[in-house]
């Protein structure tokens, strides 16, 4: 069997490999190893698909070609063709007690392909799926695809599906939330320096977000409450992966400097992620007044405490930007 990667022929890929899906993983950490990023997969000019294709014999293809991406727009692509995927999946099941035989099967390929996708995406963002969770009900990033991956195969029964379309909306939130991460990595300079501008000017408008949040859990407006956390959450994770960006674009850049009190700013933005990993928790615990509290006290309190951090780096970086 011939294996090619973006038209070009590879040789001594195959070692042990005695099926379609062993070469599939083989190649998969090969290029994820080279900082690169998996598209798809066709064996003899059909899509791979894993749950027919995996257990395969490598004697009965000739052919099989892998697509792969180097730029991070490629990656950033391939996540918003991932969140709409997750949007029909959802609007499929909505209101259905079973599943036929094809979309079973579609379905079952489909949560394969968002598991591999976001395996890629994690390698080349540097996420720990198994310490990251979305607001939802305080499921890692791990067990919400381990549940997707066990149950997409048997959703027989409106509870069956109900439990699945769960996880589905906590997938949804996590992958609003990894768009707009990688669509920071890919900014210009000039851009980097107007979202931190934009944060400073906007945190009196966050903070009212925040206080909103709670006034919708307190009313039993969960799935409301949950989707204008995401998004002020989101907010904040721009503003953190922004950081990174800026570091990239001006190598003079160094935080360790910038001090406000005797604290420095890598310890503000710990406690900023320590504060939004309380919320998850009480929320997991389904302890909706702490989490409330947390919400609308406490994040708000280590916004303003952020905010000096903030003008001290927009200070740097248009010093170092006006250098360059």
């Amino acid at each position: 069997m011939e294996i090619f990667v973006n038209e070009q022929k590879l040789e001594s890929v195959i070692e042990n490999e005695k099926n379609l899906g062993e070469v599939f993983d083989a190649v998969r950490r090969w290029v994820e190893n080279n900082g690169k990023f998996l598209l798809s997969c066709v064996v003899d000019g059909e899509e791979f698909a894993q749950s027919t294709m995996r257990d395969s014999s490598i004697a009965k293809a000739s052919k099989m070609e892998f697509f792969v991406g180097e730029e991070l727009d490629i990656l950033i692509s391939s996540l918003h063709e991932l969140d709409s995927y997750v949007d029909k999946v959802g609007t499929t099941l909505l209101g259905r007690d079973s599943l036929t035989e094809k979309e079973s099967k579609e379905l079952t390929d489909g949560i394969e392909w968002i598991e591999s996708l976001l395996q890629s995406a994690g390698k080349l963002l540097k996420l720990k799926y198994d310490q990251i969770k979305p607001m939802g009900t305080g499921n890692t990033v791990s067990d919400i695809l381990a549940a997707l991956h066990q149950n997409s195969s048997k959703l027989e029964g409106t509870t069956a599906i109900e439990e699945f379309l769960e996880y589905l909306r906590d997938l949804k939130l996590f992958v609003m939330d990894l768009v707009a991460r990688a669509s920071v990595l890919d900014l210009e300079l000039p851009t980097l320096r107007e979202i931190l501008d934009t944060f400073i000017k906007a945190v009196p408008a966050l903070k009212e977000s925040f206080v909103k949040v709670n006034e919708s859990y307190q009313a039993g407006k969960d799935e409301v409450a949950t989707h204008l956390l995401t998004q002020s959450v989101s907010q904040i994770n721009v503003l953190l992966t922004s950081f990174i960006t800026l570091r990239q674009k001006l190598p003079g850049m160094d935080f360790s400097k910038i001090i406000v009190s005797e604290k420095t700013f890598e310890e503000k933005t710990n406690d900023l992620n320590d504060t939004l990993a309380s919320v998850a928790l009480a929320l997991e615990e389904k302890d909706i007044i702490r989490a409330g509290d947390i919400i609308e006290y406490e994040i708000p309190a280590v916004l303003d405490e952020l905010l000096p951090f903030l003008e001290k780096v927009k200070e740097q970086a248009d010093s170092l930007a006006v250098e360059s």
